[in-house]
């Protein structure tokens, strides 16, 4: 229910609140997590008998959606709502183990566009609230540890530096992009276990995340 209630609220703001534009994201996100990266690694190591190893979650998808206010200067403000997933899946002898990891954001934007001296480019500084989940499924059911489902759950903040360039097309706008970003702390005490079945014993309940983005933004302009 609560989910629901912020997705319609989110719709109501953004439908309703002037706004110079909207853009709607789809990208190749890379993240590396020292900690994560450790919980798989020891999995692989601990299991020689596996003919697959478990890939790392390193590689995924993320679509956003963002919504910058109405505004006569070269810094805007804006909101942005942004998803990301990954998965990591192996098959062996008698069994498949896939981890599906996902990370939802909230964030606010600070939008420099000054067709002067940038021209068709733009720059956006992006500070979000950051959550994650992780799950795990053995041979297409949910895995359970400690006679509950495996997940973990974890929360954190994310500051990003997004790059872009605009072209038109067919009087439609579209800008290539890259963006880099750093969580410096995401609290996730359940992560080695879903992975491992074990807690802290490699890994912190904590990680950093280092993520790059390549991806492409088509502009929906509002005249209000």
């Amino acid at each position: 229910m609560k989910k629901l209630v912020c997705i319609f609220v989110l719709y109501m703001t953004f439908k309703y609140v002037s706004a110079q534009e909207i853009k709607g994201d789809i990208a190749y996100q890379y993240i590396y997590s020292k900690q994560w990266d450790k919980a798989i690694q020891t999995y692989n190591f601990s299991r020689p008998f596996l003919t697959e190893k478990q890939p790392l979650l390193i590689h995924g998808i993320n679509p956003s959606l963002s919504y910058i206010f109405k505004s006569s200067n070269n810094l805007k403000h804006g909101i942005n709502l942004s998803y990301s997933y990954f998965r990591s899946s192996a098959k062996n002898e008698n069994f498949k183990n896939i981890l599906n990891l996902h990370f939802l954001q909230l964030g606010y934007i600070l939008h420099y566009e000054n067709s002067e001296k940038l021209k068709n480019a733009y720059v956006n500084l992006i500070v979000s609230a950051i959550s994650n989940g992780l799950f795990r499924n053995l041979n297409g059911e949910s895995f359970e540890y400690d006679e509950k489902k495996s997940k973990a759950y974890g929360i954190g903040g994310n500051l990003t530096l997004k790059f872009g360039y605009c072209f038109e097309i067919k009087e439609k706008i579209i800008s290539p992009y890259l963006s880099v970003g750093y969580t410096p702390y995401l609290y996730s005490p359940n992560t080695e276990a879903v992975i491992n079945q074990t807690k802290e014993l490699t890994s912190k309940t904590w990680t950093g995340i280092f993520n790059l983005q390549m991806g492409v933004s088509y502009h929906i302009q509002r005249k209000n």
